[in-house]
């Protein structure tokens, strides 16, 4: 299994350093580390609370209506599937790397739904995730990149 991290600091150069060093590096790559080091995905996140992103048609009206495209700078997701084994596991790996970093003991419940995006260098995720622990469940988010290596950063969580 390749290694996964977890960084909630982002450090756009290391990252970028390192993925050069593996011979992973383009324009939509730098794009989404700096959309990500300036909060721009998780204010992309908030923005779609509540709206309709159950087919393809109304998550780009939606992400369109909203400026998310132009202000992410990156090409337009897919939606995920959240019944996907390959979705759940990246989901599964967020919420690992989540209780890690913050001493927390979430138990993965399932995918709610979120977004795809598929690069030449890999796919990044936006996934909204259903997660329990003894005091209750939560609704948490992530935001997670699969390099075409099989590295995988978990750039983001919000409990």
């Amino acid at each position: 299994m390749a290694a996964v991290v977890a960084n909630y600091d982002i450090n756009i150069s290391e990252i970028t350093a390192n993925m050069k060093a593996e011979g992973v590096q383009s324009p939509e790559m730098e794009a989404i580390l700096k959309a990500t080091a300036d909060d721009a995905i998780w204010n992309t996140i908030e923005r779609f609370k509540g709206m309709d992103m159950s087919n393809k048609k109304k998550m780009i009206n939606n992400m369109m209506g909203s400026g998310g495209r132009a202000q992410l700078g990156i090409p337009l997701p897919e939606p995920v599937n959240p019944t996907d084994p390959h979705v759940i596991t990246i989901a599964k790996l967020a919420v690992e790397k989540h209780n890690e970093n913050a001493g927390t003991s979430l138990v993965f419940i399932q995918v709610i739904g979120g977004l795809q995006w598929n690069l030449l260098i890999g796919a990044l995720y936006m996934l909204i995730i259903t997660t329990q622990d003894s005091k209750g469940t939560y609704t948490d988010y992530a935001v997670f990149l699969e390099t075409c290596l099989g590295q995988k950063y978990l750039l983001w969580y919000k409990h």
